[in-house]
């Protein structure tokens, strides 16, 4: 056989998958200037260019932790409008079961009706219902498909939100929470001494008696966060960033109360660090939120992978819920 017929055959095998490019990365390639942020500074290759294969998929992302990645991922309300097409397969293992669960998960966060708290439970109860299909060996992507549609349909009519609403308020979790902030390590791209400042009224969350600590968390949440409230795209977008880029709950995941309580931690302590910046100034705006964003991925990315051997993925979840 020639050199072109075995070329030709080889063209003929090569299996292609589909190639998805988000347009915060098409106007990311497109800046004139190089990012000058800490995270940038410190970095060397094709940073912050990232890309993840599920299923039949890959895709093209950024990492937030580069302040002008973080600025296109938020602040455009279309940041992810996908640019389609095709590439040659990287011979990775395609997981249905993973790629089906994914999507009906960003189908969650996307839909219309749902408030981004409402998406968070909606995604709560999606993977409450994955977690039996696993325990009982019924991996079969059908039926993520046709929970996906029942959850639509009650977002729809507004049952998850009517839901959402009647959980009880576990305070003890959220004031759990807002005490580990206090081991933060945040490097941000602020003045010394407002970067100073900021850091020593995070790390004394960690030495605060329960009682204190109570008391902060209900002075937090009562602070109004006008940005994210006039631009709730912001989160929005943070939230599709997590589930595109990551593809969580992650390729062979077998705990989906650890990746909700990843989610629902994560939009916890983004407010709870916006509400701390607003006490002592007059405004959020967006340019700090993007510093406090981009300082945020870069610490979680550091941070071990939580495995709660100790409690039920149920357990985890419904922890998981009571800090939405």
């Amino acid at each position: 056989m020639s050199i072109a017929a075995t070329a030709a055959a080889g063209a003929a095998c090569m299996e292609l998958i589909e190639h998805y490019q988000p347009e915060y990365v098409i106007r990311f390639n497109a800046r004139q200037e190089a990012c000058s942020c800490p995270a940038c500074q410190a970095a060397s290759g094709e940073w912050p260019k990232t890309r993840i294969t599920l299923g039949n998929q890959q895709r093209e992302s950024l990492n937030a932790a580069c302040e002008s990645a973080a600025r296109e991922i938020l602040l455009n309300p279309d940041a992810f409008m996908l640019h389609a097409g095709e590439i040659e397969s990287d011979g990775h293992e395609q997981n249905p079961w993973d790629e089906a669960l994914n999507q009906q998960c960003i189908n969650m966060a996307v839909h219309p009706a749902l408030a981004l708290e409402s998406s968070l439970y909606a995604i709560g109860v999606l993977l409450s219902k994955a977690q039996r299909y696993v325990e009982e060996n019924q991996r079969d992507p059908q039926n993520l498909n046709d929970m996906g549609e029942q959850l639509a349909q009650l977002a729809e009519a507004g049952v998850l939100s009517e839901q959402l609403a009647l959980l009880p308020p576990i305070e003890v979790n959220r004031v759990e929470a807002l005490g580990e902030m206090g081991a933060m390590r945040l490097n941000l791209n602020l003045p010394p001494m407002q970067k100073m400042m900021f850091m020593l009224k995070l790390s004394e969350l960690a030495v605060m008696e329960p009682a204190r600590l109570q008391e902060r968390l209900r002075e937090l949440e009562q602070k109004p966060l006008p940005l994210l409230e006039e631009k709730p795209w912001i989160l929005r977008n943070a939230l599709i960033y997590r589930l595109y880029g990551e593809g969580v709950p992650g390729n062979s995941a077998d705990n989906y109360g650890e990746a909700l309580m990843s989610l629902t931690r994560q939009f916890f302590q983004l407010k709870m660090l916006s509400a701390m910046w607003l006490e002592d100034n007059q405004s959020l705006t967006e340019e700090v939120f993007i510093v406090l964003f981009s300082a945020w991925s870069s610490w979680q990315a550091q941070q071990p992978q939580a495995e709660d051997a100790k409690h039920t993925a149920d357990y985890v979840l419904l922890h998981g819920l009571s800090l939405i």
